[in-house]
């Protein structure tokens, strides 16, 4: 059974309650019943189209955690579809997808301009080493331009919110 924790807005109050959209432990005076769960005040008055995109700042945090690990395994699994060839441009399809999905997730389900920002620069990270020396080899061909460019266009359409 969890501890009882305080209420944000009557840190004088213990509760087992939290919001639903963002976790934060609410009384029963503060609680708002909606058709999805129990929210807090600031997330209860808003419809879930306005809150699109809007991150707290531990959403954020987490967010960009999630970022620095996808653009850390995602050197090697860059790496792996770069070396595939045939059908690396699918693979490197799905690769954005799963990238912009652990951001999404991480960041509360909160997407918009920030979650897309971080998985454009995680997908960006993952692929630079690889990408770089032939690019600054003079070496600009589709294959080794089309495959990043599809994974970081893909992160962004997942993680869009």
């Amino acid at each position: 059974m969890a501890a009882p924790k305080h209420c944000y807005r009557h840190p004088d109050r213990e509760t087992r309650l939290t919001c639903a959209t963002c976790g934060r432990p609410i009384c029963t005076e503060c609680m708002r019943q909606t058709d999805v769960g129990i929210k807090c005040p600031d997330d209860a008055r808003l419809p879930r189209g306005a809150r699109a995109g809007v991150m707290k700042s531990s959403q954020i945090l987490r967010a960009v955690g999630a970022g620095v690990g996808v653009a850390l395994a995602g050197t090697l699994v860059a790496y792996i579809i770069l070396q595939i060839g045939f059908g690396s441009i699918i693979l490197s399809g799905l690769a954005g997808y799963g990238a912009g999905t652990v951001i999404y997730r991480a960041g509360g389900y909160n997407g918009g301009p920030i979650a897309m920002t971080i998985s454009a620069a995680a997908v960006l990270i993952a692929f630079a080493p690889w990408v770089l020396p032939a690019l600054l080899a003079g070496v600009f061909g589709l294959g080794v331009v089309l495959g990043p460019l599809i994974a970081v266009a893909v992160a962004l359409y997942a993680s869009r919110g």
